[in-house]
């Protein structure tokens, strides 16, 4: 066999190994329910709220990509008007309000329920996550949180029913 001929044949051999190998690979997302993830800066994130009981939920990831824009925390023209259910669309990045550069976690929720959460924030790569306050987030509105300094990563955990906007509890 001539050298043109092997080297064609080593060729193909590899390509087809590597697309098997490929075909093999299980996808990462969407990930398995789990009650805590973190996020990084510059980063566009959609999860789907798994019910664990009748308040609270675990989360799945279902996409997470990079957002490098600037973030505009009073434009409505990244979410949809409507999303699909159960599901919560994030970006996180860094904005300006007034002259000012911020960080923005900014957020809609397509469930039909108004949702409290967890919220950690690390401010430097190296540092350690520290809880950081948030205002929940209601059906179908469109909320952002904001931080005057930067933040490499959020975490995000504890979903749960917010009953505060339950009309129809008793007490």
């Amino acid at each position: 066999m001539d050298m043109k001929k092997l080297l064609t044949l080593v060729f193909l051999v590899v390509a087809c190994s590597l697309q098997a190998l490929q075909a093999q690979k299980s996808p990462l997302l969407p990930s398995k329910p789990a009650n805590k993830a973190a996020f990084p800066l510059g980063s566009k994130f959609v999860i789907k709220l798994v019910p664990v009981d009748s308040v609270n939920f675990n989360y799945s990831v279902l996409s997470i990509e990079p957002f490098k824009k600037e973030v505009v925390w009073d434009s409505d023209e990244l979410f949809e008007e409507g999303g699909a259910d159960s599901t919560v669309v994030f970006y996180f990045g860094v904005g300006t309000i007034g002259d000012k550069k911020a960080t923005f976690l900014l957020m809609k929720n397509y469930s039909k329920i108004p949702l409290l959460y967890t919220s950690e924030i690390k401010r430097q790569k190296d540092g350690q996550f520290e809880p950081t306050s948030n205002i929940g987030t209601l059906p179908k509105i469109r909320v952002w949180e904001m931080w005057p300094y930067p933040i490499s990563y959020i975490g995000l955990s504890e979903f749960r029913k917010d009953d505060r906007y339950d009309h129809n509890r008793t007490n």
